[in-house]
């Protein structure tokens, strides 16, 4: 059997770590197997999903030297790769149909209201939240001549109502098993015709050759509708395997409230590739030799997908920074200088504007952009706390700041007009609250305070278009750091 692999991210933002994550380790396992990597974009969601967001995903992995075999812009004797071309084909459609025509599946007319209704109904009796399968046992006739009424309706597929189901995947050391009755009928088809995930995934895969199905564990509880879906369809199923999510240091789920997850903004920091490959090579599979340094290339040459971790990896950027400076201190000098070429120009058009006014001469900009360009501050306790002001109340005020700061980044709300207007309501409601307070948070006093922790200065230009070019990743751990240094 000639392995064949795939990742299939879904264009809605910024392309994740775990995208790299994941496609490292199909990566790896083809190149072991003399297999193909396949790129494919799960892009059904037309809400959601962007081209530029596409376009980023594949900007990415070439980046990083994930170079798979056939993909959207290379194409490959299985494509589209795209799923929204794909649908335009009417290939999910088509096998819909099969399993209506099978009695697998079924027409659902339930409207929006009633489905809240009966969500609102099982919340309230503290039963599971599923569909309750109004519709299941509808009259062919009935269901045929509503169709043809031109009732809005989905298709959903008909799951076992009693027994067990039960998967042993390679990398766990007990089965994965799930009661039927717990599992939903799920839509397979929407109301205006386009597929849902699972439909699309399991078609694609079977039409693609996918022969194992690598990904993360947030994925097992699908796994009962996918071998059901291949069953039904008369397909012969990949081997799935399902690895550990990036965790958090505390064991959540990686997320960008505790780390950066995409992957522009590793590029733009100037992290390697190569460093970020290997750092996320030891998050998901030791070395055999015990090396910690390694190409993607010579891991591939030993890589065993039993030797995969499923207790979630945590994700530590000390360590991904411990990684670059290996990397980074044996590049040769030419490389060293487009390295540092390419990080001063990352960020010089953002940051001109706000520093010309300050500038007479090249050299000033490097002291202006010094802020912008470290990694982190040294934050001085008395620096912080302004005459007459209490540490602990400053502390208070930055916490609060901190948690402003970490609402927008989750809302993509990192502009300088968002951030101005948050803070400034944050000290208004603290003001507010406690008159005792309301020195302390009057905007000339307050943001004085946020530079002196984000910038390290006292004077700076415009503070908060300062923040929107730091970037908020950078702000929140200045600001942790500031708060740590005032405990």
């Amino acid at each position: 059997m000639s392995v064949r692999v795939r990742i299939a991210p879904s264009p809605t933002g910024d392309p994740h770590v775990g995208t790299a994550y994941i496609g490292l380790l199909n990566w790896c396992f083809a190149r072991r197997h003399g297999g193909r990597f396949v790129l494919r974009l799960e892009d059904t969601d037309q809400e959601r999903c962007q081209p530029k967001s596409a376009q980023a995903i594949i900007e990415a992995l070439r980046w990083l030297g994930l170079a798979y075999d056939e993909g959207p812009d290379i194409g490959g004797p299985h494509g589209p790769y795209v799923q929204s071309e794909r649908h335009r084909l009417g290939i999910y459609r088509r096998y819909a149909e099969q399993l209506l025509a099978q009695g697998d599946a079924y027409p659902c007319f339930c409207s929006t209201e009633r489905l809240a209704s009966v969500r609102a109904a099982q919340l309230a009796a503290r039963q599971p939240v599923m569909y309750d399968r109004h519709c299941r046992e509808l009259a062919p006739a009935e269901a045929r001549a509503r169709i043809a009424a031109g009732e809005p309706h989905v298709i959903r597929l008909k799951v076992p109502t009693s027994g067990e189901f039960s998967y042993r995947d390679r990398l766990r050391p007990k089965p994965f098993t799930k009661r039927w009755e717990e599992i939903d009928d799920q839509v397979l088809l929407k109301a205006d015709g386009w597929p849902t995930y699972h439909l699309a995934a399991v078609v694609d895969d079977h039409l693609m050759g996918i022969t194992h199905v690598i990904r993360a564990e947030e994925w097992l509880n699908s796994l009962p509708k996918h071998l059901l879906l291949n069953e039904r369809l008369g397909f012969t199923p990949p081997e799935y395997i399902h690895v550990g999510l990036l965790r958090n240091a505390d064991k959540s789920k990686i997320s960008k409230r505790k780390n950066p997850t995409s992957l522009l903004w590793y590029r733009a920091q100037g992290y390697l590739p190569e460093a970020l490959l290997n750092f996320l090579a030891l998050l998901g599979h030791s070395h055999p030799e015990g090396r910690e340094q390694f190409t993607i290339a010579e891991l591939a040459e030993v890589f065993d997908i039993e030797r995969v971790h499923v207790t979630g990896p945590v994700f530590d950027l000390k360590k991904l920074d411990h990684l670059q400076g290996l990397w980074f201190r044996q590049l040769p000098a030419e490389r060293v200088r487009a390295e540092v070429h390419a990080a001063i120009d990352a960020r010089f058009d953002a940051l001109y504007p706000l520093l010309r006014e300050r500038m007479t001469r090249g050299g000033d900009f490097l002291h202006w952009a010094e802020p912008f360009y470290s990694a982190a501050l040294t934050v001085r306790r008395e620096d912080l706390v302004p005459a007459g002001q209490d540490a602990s109340a400053v502390r208070g005020l930055l916490e609060a700041m901190a948690g402003t700061c970490a609402a927008l980044q989750a809302e993509e709300r990192w502009t300088a007009s968002d951030i101005e207007a948050a803070i400034r309501s944050l000290c208004e409601q603290r003001a507010a609250a406690d008159p005792a307070q309301a020195p302390l948070c009057a905007p000339k006093l307050a943001f004085g305070i946020l530079r002196q922790a984000t910038l390290g200065r006292p004077h700076s230009p415009p503070l908060f278009p300062c923040l929107e070019v730091l970037g908020a990743v950078r702000t929140r751990e200045r600001l942790a750091a500031a708060i740590q240094a005032l405990r």
